[in-house]
């Protein structure tokens, strides 16, 4: 018999062949593409990321031999933030500047960048502060929640997370509206808006509320990011092309009568009226009503610094992301600065709720072109971005149901899916434009999660810190009047904004200087 020395000799185990590793660099590579997907939303999209996407997240980097995600640049962070800001959203902007005249929007906007960037140092600020008073290391905060937490405890986490995801319902509603009105405005002279809304819309929203793996779309974040920007490069290209003059809105305002059943509407307009019918460019038009409705959509703009406790959670050097702010607030102010007078340019007060929806009215020749890219270009954004959205919500209900409707695709949770899209899809009913749902959601959850929270958690966990001993800067008095200004600014956006959209759901208030074209242009 052989020795157990022999047996060892005579059989050679070849030795395993390594398990190929993925390099840093692809993990970084792949990473960044996930957190690109997450944020290149609308606005309020990246301001929804919770921990099931942290989870996700990190179960990526696992499946790839590492135990958590490679930590990002500041390049990276402003990149994030820049995408996570800027969305479809900001179609509605030109409109704004219509109601408001160019001077009063361009203060306005400017108003809101500053506040919202002044609450983003804030929740910066709270983060460290939270991580000093509970003993953590730097860049342990890595979500909104964990700062509410550290503040008021498990009733603060609880009150931002209904608020959060509240925001979240309401845009997706803006996601549906707009979804309409993209479909719809290449399918016009074929169908009707009732069906394109219920025969394509919803079963598309319906298809994309059962997504249950944010994985599932990492493979088209590059395309999403892409839309983003050509949406609105073409938009302001095709803006500054269109020439709007009273001969044009004739020429459309008669094909469209002649092919509707109001043919005799056209012998009984006078060509000549029409004509005189110019588009106005005013500086400035004063309406309380409307200033705090244009800023609950700016500010809705730069929703994305809610997000700021995550981007830096995942940054190498969290201390290089007050400057990253500062950086990506230039990027996003001038982006969304220059879509919007570029819009207003092109059309006046004529311009559309949905500035897309007038390029494709008004545009001839070539610059069908820039209407088509925009309108695709915004398409596809939202056809990402509201998937991403509807996971966010739906893991919140998951989260706190019990049952088989806390297990992803049980037959209730389909049923509980099926039943929030078909919701969205009702609801969009009671709005005739995109820019009234922002507004809407905006006034009421916008203002709380962008100002009031971040102010009230700021002097909240000062206090506890002081309480338990640590020394810290006296806060100037400048600043704190700075930030009673800031409070205004909230108390005037979320009071009025939601005053204003209320009463023009209602119709006891007329909307705008100017007829627009929605009021010219008669229904086919």
């Amino acid at each position: 018999m052989a020795s157990n020395a022999d047996t060892a000799t005579s059989f050679e185990v070849e030795p395993a062949a390594p398990v190929p590793r993925r390099t840093r660099a692809s993990i970084i590579n792949s990473s960044t593409r996930m957190r690109s997907l997450y944020r290149a939303s609308v606005t309020a999209a990246v301001a929804m990321q919770d921990d099931a996407f942290a989870k996700a997240m990190k179960a990526e980097a696992e499946d790839f031999g590492e135990d958590t995600v490679a930590k990002i640049t500041s390049f990276e962070a402003i990149a994030n933030f820049v995408i996570g800001c800027i969305g479809a959203g900001i179609v509605v902007f030109p409109k704004v500047m219509a109601l408001n005249g160019w001077g009063l929007a361009l203060t306005l906007i400017g108003v809101s960048a500053f506040v919202c960037f002044e609450t983003g140092r804030l929740i910066i600020a709270s983060c460290e502060l939270a991580e000093m008073c509970s003993g953590a290391r730097k860049g342990t905060i890595t979500n909104y929640e964990d700062i509410a937490s550290a503040a008021y405890g498990t009733a603060g986490k609880t009150v931002l997370a209904i608020v959060k995801n509240s925001y979240a319902i309401g845009a997706l509603f803006v996601y549906t509206v707009l979804l309409v009105e993209s479909f719809h405005s290449f399918l016009e002279p074929i169908v009707s808006e009732g069906v394109v809304r219920w025969l394509l819309v919803f079963p598309i929203i319906l298809l994309l509320s059962m997504i249950v793996n944010l994985k599932q779309l990492a493979k088209v974040a590059p395309l999403g990011t892409a839309a983003v920007f050509a949406q609105c490069a073409a938009i302001c290209i095709g803006c500054l092309v269109i020439t709007v003059n009273g001969k044009i809105l004739y020429e459309v305002l008669m094909e469209k009568v002649i092919k509707s059943p109001l043919l005799k509407a056209a012998l009984i307009m006078s060509k000549e009226a029409i004509i005189q019918t110019n588009p106005t460019w005013s500086f400035m038009v004063f309406d309380l009503f409307q200033i705090g409705s244009a800023l609950s959509v700016f500010v809705f703009g730069f929703d994305g610094i809610v997000n700021l406790p995550s981007i830096r959670g995942q940054m190498s050097d969290p201390s290089e992301l007050p400057n990253a702010l500062r950086t990506g607030f230039f990027i996003v102010a001038g982006f969304c600065i220059v879509v919007m007078v570029c819009g207003y340019w092109g059309f006046g007060n004529w311009v559309t709720d949905n500035v897309i929806t007038g390029m494709a009215q008004f545009a001839e020749g070539f610059v069908c072109l820039f209407s088509v890219v925009a309108s695709v270009g915004v398409t596809i954004n939202l056809l990402i971005s509201y998937p991403l959205i509807f996971f966010t919500v739906i893991s919140f209900f998951e989260s706190v149901a019990k049952g088989s409707l806390a297990v992803p695709l049980s037959k209730v949770n389909i049923a509980c899916r099926a039943a929030l899209a078909l919701f969205m899809i009702v609801v969009g009913l009671l709005f005739e434009s995109p820019k009234d749902v922002i507004s809407l959601v905006s006034a009421i959850f916008g203002s709380c999660l962008s100002i009031f929270f971040p102010l009230a958690l700021f002097y909240k966990l000062r206090a506890q810190a002081k309480s338990i001993g640590h020394n810290l800067d006296v806060v100037p008095t400048w600043r704190m009047v700075a930030h009673g200004g800031v409070a205004l600014c909230g108390a005037i956006a979320m009071l009025f904004g939601f005053i204003n959209e209320l009463q023009n759901m209602i119709g006891e208030k007329k909307q705008g200087p100017g007829p627009g074209l929605k009021g010219i242009l008669p229904k086919p």
